[in-house]
């Protein structure tokens, strides 16, 4: 027969607890086998015995166990040293710490146990566990010993696998991978022993804590000496000891929140990516928000509640959207809400900048343009009201000559006779004495005037009302009944002498909002600090 060659080397250690409390007791054994002409031992079942030796050589036997691997096409066959079929020994008793131990490696490459002595190994990379079970510390292993602590730092360190790429890395493919802190104390203290956290350095110097404090019932994190985020009844907090809701930011000289977002949200099908997302329905408190801004300082030169900004899609781009949805109540159901509550000189319930369109009616109580006055643009401004009716009135107007014979036809825009009914005329001559009339009424786009001179000049004006389709449905009705949600109340009740009690409910009662802080309160808890003694 001719002589086996065989590649040994461990290749680490699968943590497999014999029962609860026990360290791990087997070490993973990889090798090649080869024979006399380095061909490789592929695809068979090989014998092999594994023997676990105490130095010095030859060493005294103290464990033995008997393998049956199968190889692959390299030759390689993998074993847990400790799991094999026992021959002699017990592999969970031995101590590690006395002294050095080898493995010597036996195989019959038919399957056997008429096996060959492939020779002696040291163990130099006595696994942890094992020593640990003991109260050992250091030994010949690749931890080493500093008085009564053990070390390593030569690599990473894997616990239920072993392919580390971390210094330490924990891995169980079949179910949780946790690591578990305890204390007998209240709380975690950086530099003090037997307390409960995490604490994390940088150069020598502390950087951040993250630890539970039973007194305040909620984890805490703190960063260069600051506490950032808390964590309390599910609540999570960021610049504030006591989250009152799911997520409650903080911060006096910054934004709170910034959102960004790419892509879709939630799935490829779906086409919502909202940076921030905000949801209420079905709260039993008096108001109820999606999303809520408050922006209140006596030194920024700006404030904004809620600021929307939106640009570069291939659609539509929405600043702010808003949707008021109708419920089952008898109340005001309205996409986006403004009010003017300031005493300010410049006080606006809604200011654009740019145009604005509306697709509905626009009801107001007044209306006017307001320009730089054009003889005074530095400090004046020009405004004049604008014209009301009862009708959806178009107006049109212009001036004309007649001919020698005392006519003037006048020709209106192709659409006037599809988008108007009911036409109304006014003449005016201009520079003489004179008599006009309609002598035709509008038809086919253009009407007739008749003067009893000729080439008179006149000033005419023609008005309708529109017939179009979105006319014909949304008439305006001049007199209105108030309903019960506003019977009893006035747009302006201190013009007819009444309180501000007597306004339309449209919007949140005052006393309802959330009350503005002349001084911003950052919160402390004393109890909370991670350096106390």
């Amino acid at each position: 027969m001719k002589k086996i060659k065989l590649l040994l080397f461990v290749a680490g250690i699968t943590l497999s607890l014999l029962a609860s409390g026990q360290v791990p007791q087997f070490i993973d054994y990889q090798g090649m086998a080869r024979n006399g002409s380095g061909i490789p031992l592929a695809n068979t079942t090989i014998g092999v015995r594994m023997s676990v030796l105490e130095g010095p050589l030859p060493g005294t036997l103290v464990y033995s166990e008997s393998h049956t691997p199968p190889t692959n096409s390299y030759g390689l066959f993998h074993l847990m040293i400790g799991d094999g079929t026992v021959l002699s020994g017990n592999f969970t008793s031995i101590n590690w710490a006395t002294g050095d131990y080898y493995i010597q490696t036996e195989i019959d490459p038919n399957g056997g146990i008429a096996y060959i002595d492939m020779g002696k190994s040291k163990l130099v990379t006595v696994p942890f566990a094992f020593y640990a079970a003991n109260a050992g510390g250091g030994g010949g292993s690749l931890w080493q010993q500093n008085g009564s602590d053990i070390y390593y730092d030569a690599g990473w360190v894997a616990i239920g696998h072993d392919t580390p790429i971390d210094y330490l890395h924990i891995n169980n493919p079949g179910g949780a991978a946790n690591a578990r802190i305890t204390s007998t104390q209240s709380y975690y203290i950086a530099d003090a022993s037997g307390n409960t956290g995490l604490w994390f350095q940088e150069n020598a110097a502390d950087v951040a804590w993250l630890y539970w404090n039973p007194a305040s019932q909620a984890v805490f994190m703190y960063e260069n000496g600051s506490q950032t985020m808390t964590w309390k009844q599910n609540n999570v907090g960021i610049g504030t000891i006591n989250p009152l809701v799911k997520l409650h930011v903080t911060e006096e000289n910054s934004a709170g929140v910034l959102g960004s977002t790419l892509g879709n949200m939630y799935s490829s099908t779906q086409m919502l990516s909202p940076a921030i997302y905000g949801f209420a329905e079905n709260n039993t408190s008096t108001i109820s928000y999606g999303v809520m801004g408050h922006s209140y300082s006596t030194t920024s030169t700006y404030n904004e509640g809620v600021f929307g900004e939106a640009g570069g899609g291939s659609g539509n781009n929405y600043g702010i959207y808003g949707v008021g949805m109708a419920g089952t109540g008898g109340g005001y159901n309205v996409g986006i809400y403004g009010e003017d509550d300031g005493s300010g000189a410049y006080n606006y319930a809604g200011y654009f900048n740019g145009n604005v369109y509306i697709t509905g009616t626009l009801s107001k109580g007044g209306g006017s343009f307001k320009i730089d006055h054009p003889q005074d643009p530095a400090n004046k401004y020009l405004v004049h009201s604008f014209v009301e009716s009862p009708d959806m009135m178009n107006i049109y107007n212009g001036n004309v000559v007649t001919d020698a014979g005392g006519y003037a036809v006048v020709e209106l825009p192709a659409y006037f006779d599809v988008l108007n009914i009911d036409f109304r005329y006014q003449l005016t001559v201009i520079g003489t004495f004179a008599q006009a009339i309609i002598k035709d009424e509008i038809s086919g786009n253009q009407f007739t005037i008749q003067t009893d001179q000729p080439n008179v000049k006149v000033s005419w004006q023609v008005t309708g009302v529109r017939n179009d389709a979105w006319a014909q449905e949304n008439r305006i009705e001049v007199e209105v009944t108030k309903g019960a949600l506003e019977k009893g109340r006035y747009m302006h009740p201190e013009l007819y002498g009444k309180s501000s009690d007597f306004g339309l409910v449209s919007g949140v009662p005052h006393e309802a909002r959330t009350q503005y802080k002349g001084t911003p309160v950052k919160e402390k808890d004393s109890r909370i600090d991670p350096v106390q003694k």
